[in-house]
Formats: C-alpha cells, sequence, structure tokens
C-alpha cells in the first residue's frame, strides 16, 4: 500500500472539500438516471440489467474540463461503450460514432441534451466556482504551511 504523502494528501483535501459543494449522485438519484434512461446504454442503446454491475455512470463533461459530479451531467452507459470505447472522448462525437442512423443519433442526443439541461446552473457560475477555489487554495496554501513546520520539527529531531 502506498505511504501516504503530502501530495497525497493534498488531492484528498481538494477531493473532499469539492465533494461539499458537488457531491457525488445519492441512490435516490442514482434510480432516476437508470430511469430516465431505460435502463438502456445512452450510446449504443443495449438493455443493462442493473443487478448485473455492467452498467455505468459516465461523466458527460469530465472534472478536467469543467464538468461536476452532478447525476444531470451523468448519462447510463455499458461497460462496453464506458470503459472500452469512449474512453476519454467527447459524449458527443462518441454517440456519432455509435448510432446506427443519423435518426436514431439525434434521439439519443436530445435525449441526453435533455438531461443535462437539468443540471444545477450555480455549479457551473463563474462567481460561485471563484469562491469555491479560493476557499480550497486557501486550505491547501494552509495545509502547505504545516507540513512546512512539520518537517522543521522533524529535522530538530533527527
Amino acid at each position: 500500500m502506498a505511504k501516504d504523502t503530502p501530495s497525497m494528501a493534498k488531492n484528498k483535501i481538494k477531493r473532499s472539500l469539492g465533494a461539499i459543494c458537488d457531491p457525488h449522485p445519492s441512490k435516490k438519484e442514482e434510480d432516476a438516471l437508470w430511469m430516465y434512461f431505460n435502463f438502456q446504454c445512452a450510446y449504443c442503446g443495449i438493455l443493462i440489467e442493473r443487478a448485473s454491475r455492467t452498467g455505468h455512470l459516465d461523466h458527460l463533461i469530465p472534472a478536467s474540463e469543467g464538468g461536476t459530479n452532478s447525476i444531470y451531467n451523468h448519462a447510463l452507459s455499458c461497460a462496453k461503450c464506458n470503459g472500452d470505447e469512449k474512453r476519454e472522448g467527447e459524449w458527443d462525437s462518441f454517440l456519432k460514432v455509435k448510432a446506427l442512423s443519423n435518426e436514431i443519433y439525434e434521439i439519443r442526443k436530445n435525449k441526453i441534451e435533455a438531461w443535462l439541461k437539468k443540471s444545477p446552473k450555480v455549479l457551473n457560475d463563474p462567481d460561485f466556482i471563484a469562491m469555491r477555489d479560493r476557499i480550497i487554495n486557501k486550505a491547501i496554501a494552509d495545509f502547505d504551511v504545516a507540513v512546512s513546520k512539520m518537517r522543521e520539527l522533524r529535522n530538530k529531531c533527527t
């Protein structure tokens, strides 16, 4: 098992503080997603047996590109589409490849876009994001100061 490092702790602080405002979907929200997508992969349309555990909650807009953990930033995906084929690609581009016809593409695209539109706007508000980032950056700066003091203390002990 990896040792705890300040770098790992900083990452955990960032994710933990961020999850206070942008938590992962609840069980009730996941149930709503499964119902919305009719237990079918949003990309290929295959029926997914929920008990099989092959259904994935796929981030439509990745966190690295400003996406949130809101349930409305997720689509139901089969393991093959999300894990094997789509990977880090954009959902719309991937959907174009997966759809058997332009008509199917438009239907699935419209369904996904309607779901995305339900996402809370505040999570994408620039003022909200700036305030959240200031709070997280302050916590990281305080942590860095504490790490520095602990290293000084360690050096006195050795």
